[in-house]
């Protein structure tokens, strides 16, 4: 059910750095910027700090988590009345957009066809007091890693935290791809950047965080890009 590539991932990880969400056989692969959990979550950082050894069990066992559910009313997403602005609602439908299929109400699939993670490995609710002290660190171990490494599609949903620009190329170097020229700014806070490999069997697109605010023609043409390299019909 694992490759071995995930495995070495996964194995690394325990007690050391985050995993991630979703299925680890999917061809996309949407990174965030940290996870959304307050600091007085004890619960939520709980699970969140167990995210290895939890995949670690799965392999062993070869089970997986749930991939698709309902959000209930007593999930934290319709408890904080966020489903339909936060990030995973954003994920849902730019996932929909890809596959083209009809969006179901407070409902959860896309971690079927992707793999999420995030940049920095320090959970907090808001980004402004977030401690960002070890992003170097983790764009290294996502730079090492042939797990992360392996995906055609990578969706880099997390605005500043990485770069391309005069000075530093970041998502270049990261992810061994280049700037095509391509992509589109909706508005100042709207925008992607498209980056492929030499070869064209990688594509990297570099966006805002995809929350409250973001454009639904941002999701949709984003969605069309990935959904033609990637050769659906």
């Amino acid at each position: 059910m694992y490759t071995e590539d995930f495995k070495e991932f996964v194995s690394n990880g325990v007690d050391k750095y985050y995993i991630g969400i979703g299925n680890p056989n999917a061809k996309i692969l949407y990174v965030g910027k940290e996870s959304a959990i307050n600091q007085d979550n004890t619960e939520g950082l709980n699970l969140y700090n167990r995210n290895a050894a939890d995949w670690k069990n799965h392999i062993v066992n070869n089970t997986c988590e749930p991939l698709c559910y309902e959000v209930r009313k007593e999930h934290p997403f319709r408890k904080e009345k966020s489903w339909g602005k936060n990030t995973w609602s954003k994920y849902q439908k730019l996932t929909n957009n890809i596959f083209r299929r009809e969006e179901r109400p407070n409902y959860i699939d896309f971690l079927k066809e992707v793999f999420t993670t995030e940049i920095n490995d320090s959970p907090n609710k808001n980004t402004s007091s977030a401690n960002k002290g070890t992003l170097n660190e983790r764009k290294q171990l996502l730079k090492d890693s042939k797990f992360i490494q392996c995906f055609p599609v990578v969706v880099l949903a997390c605005s500043n935290y990485i770069q391309n620009n005069d000075e530093q190329q970041e998502i270049d170097e990261i992810f061994n791809v280049k700037y095509s020229g391509g992509g589109k700014s909706f508005s100042k806070g709207n925008w992607y950047y498209l980056h492929y490999s030499n070869d064209k069997t990688k594509l990297v697109i570099h966006t805002r965080q995809l929350s409250t605010n973001v454009k639904k023609e941002l999701l949709d043409e984003v969605g069309e890009v990935i959904r033609k390299h990637l050769n659906l019909e």
